[in-house]
C-alpha cells in the first residue's frame, strides 16, 4: 500500500479522534419559500469548521452516505484569490499551531495542505457507505499528493483520476493550463449510472465489419470476398476464404503474398474485400457462413461507399452480439427493414454512457459557466472560478441513486445543493444534501443561493423556474465535553443521549418511552442514569425500576453501590459518567 510522508503527519494521523464533538444547532428551516422556526428538513446546510462538522454528523450518518463530492482548496499559492484557495486562513493557522506545534511554522504550503486534508478524509471515510463513492476536484498543484493520500486512506477501493477541461486556458510560465482533475474513489465492483454529457448519444447500432487488429496471415478463414449485386446493393454470395483456397490447393504461395482480386466477382456483382477506409488489408469479423446467416436475419447492412477512390464500392456493417441481445430482450425496438432488404431498421438507439470516460472536454463544464450562473442568480459577480452546476450534476448523476444522501463538506457557493435539486426535478428523485461551509458567507451566499434555486431566479427570458425543496440551516454548537473532561451541562439532554447511544450501538438514536433507557441492541439494554442537577447512583432501587428485559445490561451512572454478585447475576456492566463515555 502506498504511503506519503510529510512534516507534521505524525501529529495529524489520529487527530480525527481528538476533534471535539459539537452539537448541530438549528437556526431556521427554509420551506414553502420562506424561513420557519417550527419545521425541520432532512437537507442540511451547516456553518462551521468542516472538521468539527464532519465529526458532528457521525451519530446519524456513519457508513450511511453513499455520495460525497468535495472541492477542497487547490493550494495554488495565490493568496490574493477571493475564494479560500490557500492554507493561510487564520482559522487554519490557529489549528495548525495547536496540533502540529512550533514546527508548523516551518512547513511548506504542501505540508500544511496535507495536514489539513488528512483528518478530514479520515472522517469522510467513516461517513462513506460500503457501496458509496467519493469524488474530489483538484488541480495540478496537489494531484500527486492527494492521489497517494487517497490510496492510503481508501486502500480497498478503486481510485481513478479523470482529466477535465475547465477553461480555455490559464497561461503560466510557458504553459497554458486548461484542465483540472477529478479523483473517483469507488468500490471495486463499481457500476456507474448512465451519463448525460459523456454518453447517451444517438448512434446507429451497426458497426464496421472489418477487423483491423488481425490480418490474412493470422486469420485466413476470415479473408474472403463478399459479392454484392450492383443493381440493388444486396448480398449475392461470398467467395472462398484464403484458408479454403489453401486447403484445396488452389493457392500454394505463402499467406503474406495473397492478393485481393477484385476481378473474380460473378457477372452483375462486385467484390468487397476486408480493407479499412485507410486502405489497410485486414479480415472480416465473421466467417462467411455466419455472414450469410446474419444477412438473412437482418443483422448485416450494405451501403454504397462514400469514397470515390476506394476499391470497395460498398461498405459492409454488422450488429455486435451486445446489440443482438438488446433486440432479443426488447430493449432495442425493431421498426421494420431497410430498402426492401432483410436489413433491420430501428427506432431511437442511444449509447448507454455508463462507462465514465477519463477525459471530459464538454464546454458545459467550464468554470466560466459557473461564474455567469452566480451572476444571474445574485446579479453581481461572486466568485472567480466556481464549478458549473452541469459538472456537479454529471458527477452526482454518475454515482448517486434517486434516494441518495449527498455530502459536500467544502460547499462554497452551494453548487452541490443546486445540482441535487436540479437532478431531483429532472428524474423525480428524493436525494438529500448536506453542505458544510466554514466561511461567514455560509448564510448570505451558500444558503441564499439554495433559497433562490428553490424559489426560482432571473427575469424575463432568463427566468429559471424554481425546483421546490427545503433545508434546515445549522450553526455548530458547543462541545459535548468540557476541557476538564466533564459533560457540558449546557448541552440539551437529547444531544447527550444521542451521542452516548451512538458510541455504544453505532446507530441513530430514537428516544424510548422508558426513563433513562437509551435502547436495546443484540439482547443488551443500555441505560444512561444521568441528572444534570444531582449525582446518580446505580443501586438496587434503580434496578427495580428497570422494565426492559435483556440478557445483559450496560448502565451508566455517576456511582455504583451494587455488589459484584448482583452484577454478575444480572450480567450488569457499570460505566461511570463521564469517565467511561467513549470519545470517538
Amino acid at each position: 500500500m502506498p504511503t506519503l510522508n510529510w512534516i507534521g503527519k505524525e501529529k495529524v494521523i489520529n487527530h480525527h479522534q481528538d476533534v471535539p464533538y459539537k452539537t448541530l444547532e438549528p437556526q431556521y428551516t427554509f420551506t414553502n419559500g420562506k424561513e420557519s422556526k417550527d419545521a425541520t428538513s432532512e437537507n442540511k446546510i451547516i456553518h462551521g469548521d468542516n472538521l468539527e462538522a464532519l465529526k458532528s454528523l457521525l451519530p446519524e450518518y456513519e457508513s450511511k452516505i453513499d455520495c460525497i463530492y468535495i472541492d477542497p482548496p487547490y493550494n495554488t499559492g495565490n493568496e490574493e484569490w477571493k475564494y479560500n484557495d490557500n492554507v493561510s486562513h487564520p482559522r487554519f493557522k490557529k489549528w495548525l499551531g495547536e496540533i502540529v506545534g512550533k514546527e508548523g511554522e516551518d512547513l511548506s504550503r504542501h505540508d500544511k495542505w496535507l495536514c489539513m486534508m488528512y483528518p478530514r478524509l479520515r472522517l469522510i471515510s467513516k461517513l462513506l457507505s460500503k457501496d458509496g463513492a467519493l469524488v474530489i476536484s483538484i488541480g495540478y498543484h496537489e494531484i500527486a499528493n492527494l492521489t497517494i493520500l487517497c490510496k492510503e486512506i481508501f486502500a480497498t477501493r478503486q481510485i481513478i483520476t479523470i482529466t477535465i477541461q475547465t477553461s480555455g486556458g490559464k497561461p503560466s510560465k510557458g504553459f497554458n493550463y486548461q484542465h483540472e482533475y477529478l479523483i473517483y474513489i469507488v468500490p471495486k465492483d463499481f457500476n456507474p449510472n448512465n451519463l448525460k454529457h459523456s454518453g447517451g448519444k444517438s448512434r446507429s447500432p451497426f458497426e464496421g465489419l472489418t477487423l483491423a487488429t488481425f490480418d490474412k496471415i493470422q486469420r485466413p478463414n476470415q479473408t474472403y470476398p463478399i459479392f454484392v449485386n450492383l443493381k440493388d446493393g444486396k448480398l449475392h454470395s461470398t467467395g472462398k476464404s484464403l484458408q479454403e483456397r489453401i486447403d484445396t490447393g488452389e493457392y500454394t504461395k505463402d499467406k503474406k503474398s495473397f492478393i485481393y482480386n477484385y476481378n473474380e466477382a460473378p457477372e452483375g456483382t462486385c467484390a468487397i474485400w476486408p480493407v479499412t477506409s485507410k486502405g489497410k488489408n485486414c479480415v472480416w469479423r465473421l466467417i462467411s457462413s455466419r455472414l450469410q446467416s446474419d444477412w438473412k436475419k437482418g443483422y448485416i447492412k450494405i451501403s454504397p461507399n462514400r469514397s470515390n477512390t476506394a476499391k470497395n464500392k460498398f461498405s459492409i456493417q454488422y450488429l455486435p452480439s451486445g446489440v443482438i441481445k438488446k433486440i432479443n430482450s426488447k430493449i432495442l425496438e425493431v421498426t421494420g427493414t431497410e430498402n426492401n432488404s432483410p436489413t433491420l431498421a430501428f427506432g431511437d438507439n442511444k449509447t448507454e454512457g455508463s462507462q465514465i470516460p477519463t477525459l471530459w472536454l464538454e464546454k458545459d463544464f467550464y468554470t466560466v459557466k459557473g461564474t455567469n450562473l452566480l451572476k444571474d442568480i445574485f446579479k453581481e459577480k461572486m466568485f472567480d472560478y466556481p464549478k458549473s452546476h452541469e459538472l456537479i450534476e454529471e458527477i452526482i448523476r454518475s454515482i448517486s441513486h434517486p434516494n441518495s444522501i449527498v455530502l459536500d463538506s467544502f460547499a462554497g457557493s452551494g453548487t452541490t445543493a443546486h445540482a441535487v435539486l436540479n437532478l431531483n426535478k429532472e428524474d423525480g428523485g428524493n436525494r438529500k444534501f448536506i453542505l458544510v461551509e466554514m466561511e461567514d458567507y455560509a448564510n448570505t451566499i451558500t444558503a441564499e443561493r439554495v433559497k433562490r434555486v428553490i424559489n426560482g431566479y432571473g427575469e424575463g427570458s432568463k427566468a429559471i423556474e424554481g425546483t421546490t425543496g427545503d433545508f434546515t440551516y445549522y450553526e455548530l454548537g458547543e462541545p459535548l465535553f468540557l476541557d476538564n473532561g466533564f459533560l457540558n451541562e449546557d448541552i440539551a439532554l437529547d444531544k447527550i443521549l444521542e451521542y452516548v447511544w451512538y458510541s455504544e450501538a453505532k446507530t441513530p438514536f430514537t428516544k424510548p418511552k422508558e426513563d433513562y433507557l437509551l435502547g436495546a441492541k443484540n439482547d443488551t439494554a443500555y441505560y444512561f442514569y444521568y441528572q444534570k442537577d444531582s449525582i446518580t447512583t446505580l443501586d438496587e432501587s434503580f434496578l427495580r425500576s428497570i422494565k426492559t428485559k435483556a440478557s445483559q445490561y450496560i448502565i451508566y451512572a455517576d456511582n455504583c453501590l451494587l455488589d459484584q454478585s448482583i452484577m454478575d447475576k444480572y450480567n450488569i456492566v457499570f460505566k461511570k459518567i463521564p469517565r467511561d463515555i467513549t470519545r470517538f
